[in-house]
Formats: structure tokens, C-alpha cells, sequence
């Protein structure tokens, strides 16, 4: 069955967790797959340990971002040992050893394919897959994937323009080579 790939704004709010801590805002575009936020559908199945955002950033900016963007279009070498794709990073800092949502993304002439979704940190071979068993493969037609992986640039030049300062502030990921 093919699936209908889109993106959704989403906002991680700033929370204060206590005296010392907080979380940060972080605002991010969700992959929808078929109508549905991909980011609920993995909270439904690892709740718990789903405070994560995809790496579609969107403010505060981080270094790199295009390389995510490219890597979902097949262009670009994966940060981790075993080529699979980050989706999903931590919201503090995007660093794959904090754990990441990656998946064995396949390219063909037509079509993409998301599947094996799991849990992994770029320092450890092992991919955790039991609380995203039942999630995917999503098969998707390529032109119209890369059509919306297209419309990031823009929307996050949206995002800087109404969100004033935001642009400025910029992260570095985290991400090892």
C-alpha cells in the first residue's frame, strides 16, 4: 500500500522541571504519514521514552540541518556505522548518543520505503525495534516525497520571518562522523 507523506509544524514547549531544569521550546516540522503524526503514532508504542523531535528543525536552528533534509531525499552519508536514517533526536541537543527513531530507508527510481523502525544511539550497534514493531514499512512514491522534503527550506525561512531573533540563535548537532 503506498503512503501519503506531509508536515505538520509541531512545538516541544519550554517546561520547568525544577529549580535547575527545564526543557528547551524547540519547534520542529512532524512527518505525517497517511493523516497521522508519525511522532504520535511512536509516543502510542514506546510511551515513556518519546521525547524526541524529528530532525526536521525548525527553531532554534541547528548546524547541519540541511544534511538531514538530504539524507531523507537519499543524498548524503548517514552519521551512523549501519547507514541508517535518523528520524527522530533528542530535543536538547539532537546528539545521536542520546538515542535517536532511525529507519532503513530504500531508495528505487519510484518509490521510498521507511521500514525496521528503532532505537539507537550512534556509539552501539545494537537497533532496539520491539517498541516500533507493527510500525511501517511506509512506502512512499518518490516524486511527490521529495516534493514535500522540498517545501522545508521555505517553510523554515517562515519560521525565522515570524518568529524574530529565532534565526540567529543557532545550535550545533551533534552529530559524530
Amino acid at each position: 500500500m503506498i503512503s501519503h507523506l506531509s508536515l505538520a509544524r509541531r512545538v516541544r514547549p519550554c517546561e520547568r522541571l525544577g529549580r535547575h531544569m527545564s526543557r528547551s521550546e524547540v519547534r520542529f516540522l512532524d512527518f505525517v504519514v497517511d493523516g497521522r503524526p508519525l511522532l504520535d503514532t511512536l509516543t502510542e508504542h514506546a510511551a515513556g521514552y518519546m521525547d524526541m523531535v524529528s530532525v526536521l528543525w525548525l527553531a532554534p536552528a541547528f548546524d547541519g540541518d540541511d544534511d538531514a533534509r538530504g539524507l531523507l531525499m537519499g543524498q548524503g552519508e548517514s552519521p551512523l556505522p549501519d547507514g541508517r536514517t535518523p528520524l527522530y533526536v533528542c530535543p536538547e541537543c539532537g546528539d545521536l548518543g542520546c538515542g535517536a527513531v532511525t529507519a532503513a530507508v530504500e531508495f528505487s527510481p519510484g518509490q521510498v520505503v521507511w521500514r525496521d523502525l528503532g532505537r539507537q544511539t550512534d556509539y552501539c550497534d545494537q537497533v532496539d525495534h520491539d517498541a516500533f514493531s507493527g510500525i511501517g514499512p511506509f512506502v512512499f512514491e518518490r516524486a511527490p516525497y521529495e516534493d514535500v522534503l522540498a517545501t522545508v527550506p521555505g517553510l523554515r525561512a517562515r519560521e525565522r520571518h515570524t518568529a524574530p531573533g529565532q534565526g540567529e540563535r543557532r545550535r550545533r548537532r551533534l552529530w559524530r562522523r
